[in-house]
C-alpha cells in the first residue's frame, strides 16, 4: 500500500534546494539563509510524523518501499554522497532544525563525522565496514587494569602445541615456562560493539519539546476542570527538561498558553497551579532570548505570535529587556515590542513608570511610547508632564503615547506643540490632537495652516481637520486641495493631504471634489482621490 509523502516530499524539496545553494554560497548569503527558513517551514508536517526512517542507497532516498524525489537531481546526489560515505540509513525525530540539516551536509561533504553532536536529532546508520572505519579513526582508548605481559621470541626448538601440551611440567624459573596470558576484554571493546550496531532506537522516550507542545495542545482543548489541572501540572513537570534546551519557541508556546487559560480560570487551586508552572519557566536568560528573538527578521508567524503573548505575559522581568532592546533594534523592526506591550496592558505599567524619569533620553522616550500602549487610565496622567521634557525625543514619544491613549482630554495639552521647535514633535502633536476627537480644536489647527512652514507638518495638520470633521474643515480642504497659481503652486503631498481628509467629510460636495480630483495630472493626487473613492 502506497503511502502519502506529500509532507516528505516538500521537505526533500527544501533540502535539495538548499544543498546545492550551500555548495554555491557561504551561510551567511541571503539565497541561503531564505532556503533554511522555507526548511524551518517544510520541517513541521515532517516532524507530525513522528521518527521517520529513510533508507539511503546509490541513486536516492527510499521510505517504506517508495523511491522518494526520483527525479530531484540534488537529492540523489546528496544521497549518493552519504552512500559513499558508507552511511546506509538516516533517522528523523521531531525537533529537528534547519541547522542540524546544515550538519548533514557537512557530513555528506566529508567535513564532519557521521556522529558529530551538531546533527542533533538527526542520527546516522553506517554499514558493517564503515563503523570498522570509523572506529579506526578514532584514539584508541587504553585497556583499564590489564598489566602488559611480556611475550618471549619463540625458539627454532621449541615443540609443536601438541608435544607442548602433553610435556611435563617445567620449573617455573625456565623461559619455556612463561606461557601466553590470554588479554582480558577491554571496556571499550562493548561500547564500539553498540556503536557498530547504528542508532539506538528508544520509541518509548519522547522529547521534552514534543511532550510540551502535546500539554499545550490538551490545554487548549482541556473542558473540564480536573483535564486543564492535568495540563498544567504536566507543564510543571517538564519546567527542567524545557529551560535545559535553551529554545525559546517551546517555552514561549507553553507560557502563551498559560496566560491565556489564566484569563477564564476561576478556581484558586488551578490560579495558583498556573501561577507555580509559569514561574518555574521564567528563567531570566531564556526570557532575554525571547525579547531577542522578538527583534529577529525571519521568525515565522506562529512562533513570533507565542512569543508576543509570552514577553506581554512576564512584563515584570521582561520590560527593561524589552525597552533595551527596543532602542538598539532598528525602526522597521521594532513592531513586535509594541505588540508584546499591548498584551501586556497594565501589567506593564508598573515597571515602566520607574524609566519614565531615567537619565537616558532614549530609554526614557521609549517607556512613553510603552505606557501608551498599556490602554491604562492612568497613562495620560503619566504623560501629560512629559511634553515639556527638554529632549524632543520624549516629547515627540510623550504625545506619540497621547495618542495612542485617546480620549478628549489630551486635545487640549497637546496643542502648544504646534509651535514646538522640533518638525517631528509638530507632526505628532497633530496626531495626538486628531486622536482626541474634539471638533473644537480644529478651530487652533486652521489657524495654525498659516504659520506652518514644513510640508510634511501641513499635510498632517490638513489630515487631523479632515479627521475632526469640523463644519468649516470643508471649505479648507477644498481650498488646499487645488494646484494653486503659477508663483503660489502646491506641492502634490499638501493636495494629497488634503484629499486624504476630505474622504472623512460625508457630505456630497466632498464627495465631488474627490472624483474631479481622481482625474488630476498629478499622480499622487489621482491616486489619493481614487483610494478616498473606494
Amino acid at each position: 500500500m502506497a503511502v502519502d509523502t506529500a509532507g516528505v516530499d516538500r521537505a526533500l524539496g527544501a533540502i535539495g534546494t538548499t544543498f546545492r545553494l550551500t555548495r554555491l554560497y557561504p551561510p551567511t548569503h541571503p539565497a541561503v539563509m531564505e532556503a533554511l527558513r522555507q526548511i524551518g517551514d517544510a520541517l513541521p508536517p515532517l516532524a507530525a510524523l513522528g521518527t521517520v526512517e529513510w533508507k539511503i542507497g546509490a541513486t536516492g532516498l527510499h521510505w517504506h518501499g517508495q523511491h522518494l524525489l526520483p527525479r530531484n537531481m540534488q537529492i540523489a546526489e546528496l544521497a549518493g554522497l552519504l552512500y559513499a560515505r558508507g552511511i546506509r540509513a538516516i533517522t528523523l525525530n521531531p525537533g529537528m532544525t534547519a541547522d542540524h540539516v546544515l550538519a548533514l551536509f557537512g557530513v555528506a561533504m566529508g567535513t564532519i563525522l557521521p556522529d558529530d553532536t551538531a546533527l542533533g536529532r538527526i542520527a546516522l546508520a553506517l554499514g558493517r565496514r564503515s563503523s570498522q572505519r570509523l572506529e579506526r579513526l578514532r584514539a584508541p582508548t587504553p585497556p583499564v587494569s590489564v598489566p602488559a605481559a611480556p611475550v618471549a621470541a619463540p625458539s627454532p626448538s621449541s615443540p609443536p602445541p601438541s608435544a607442548a601440551s602433553s610435556a611435563p611440567p617445567v620449573p617455573a624459573g625456565s623461559v619455556v615456562s612463561a606461557t601466553p596470558v590470554a588479554p582480558a576484554p577491554v571496556p571499550a571493546a562493548a561500547e564500539a560493539a553498540g556503536r557498530r550496531t547504528g542508532v539506538v532506537f528508544r520509541p518509548d522516550v519522547v522529547p521534552a519539546d514534543v511532550e510540551a507542545k502535546r500539554a499545550v495542545a490538551s490545554l487548549g482543548s482541556a473542558a473540564t476542570l480536573e483535564e486543564q489541572r492535568a495540563a498544567v501540572d504536566k507543564l510543571h513537570g517538564l519546567a527542567p527538561q524545557l529551560l535545559g534546551l535553551h529554545n525559546a519557541g517551546p517555552v514561549a508556546e507553553a507560557i502563551a498558553a498559560l496566560d491565556h487559560i489564566l484569563v477564564t480560570a476561576q478556581d484558586a487551586a488551578l490560579v495558583e497551579a498556573i501561577d507555580k508552572t509559569a514561574l518555574a519557566l521564567s528563567d531570566r536568560s531564556l526570557v532575554g532570548r525571547m525579547v531577542q528573538r522578538l527583534g529577529e527578521p525571519r521568525v515565522p508567524p506562529e512562533e513570533r505570535e507565542a512569543l508576543v503573548a509570552a514577553v506581554g505575559a512576564l512584563a515584570a522581568v521582561s520590560v527593561p529587556l524589552v525597552l533595551d532592546a527596543f532602542v538598539a533594534t532598528p525602526v522597521e523592526l521594532r513592531a513586535p515590542y509594541r505588540a508584546a506591550i499591548r498584551k501586556a496592558a497594565d501589567r506593564a505599567l508598573e515597571p515602566l513608570q520607574g524609566h519614565l524619569a531615567d537619565s537616558n533620553p532614549a530609554i526614557a522616550a521609549a517607556a512613553a511610547e510603552f505606557v501608551g500602549l498599556t490602554g491604562s487610565p492612568q497613562a495620560v496622567a503619566l504623560l501629560l508632564p512629559l511634553v515639556h521634557h527638554n529632549s524632543e525625543f520624549v516629547r515627540e514619544a510623550a504625545l506619540i503615547g497621547l495618542a495612542e491613549a485617546g480620549g478628549r482630554e489630551i486635545s487640549r495639552p497637546a496643542m502648544p506643540a504646534l509651535k514646538d521647535e522640533s518638525v517631528s514633535v509638530r507632526l505628532a502633536a497633530a496626531r495626538a490632537i486628531a486622536a482626541g476627537g474634539d471638533q473644537a480644536s480644529s478651530t487652533v489647527l486652521i489657524r495654525r495652516l498659516e504659520q506652518e512652514l514644513d510640508e510634511g507638518v501641513l499635510a498632517e495638520l490638513l489630515r487631523a481637520i479632515g479627521r475632526l470633521g469640523a463644519r468649516e474643515a470643508l471649505d479648507v480642504l477644498a481650498r488646499y486641495a487645488e494646484p494653486g497659481g503659477m508663483r503660489n503652486r502646491r506641492s502634490a503631498m499638501v493636495r494629497a493631504a488634503a484629499i486624504e481628509g476630505l474622504r472623512h467629510i460625508a457630505r456630497p460636495e466632498a464627495r465631488g471634489l474627490l472624483e474631479l480630483y481622481s482625474k488630476d495630472k498629478e499622480p499622487a493626487v489621482r491616486k489619493a482621490a481614487e483610494a478616498a473613492l473606494r
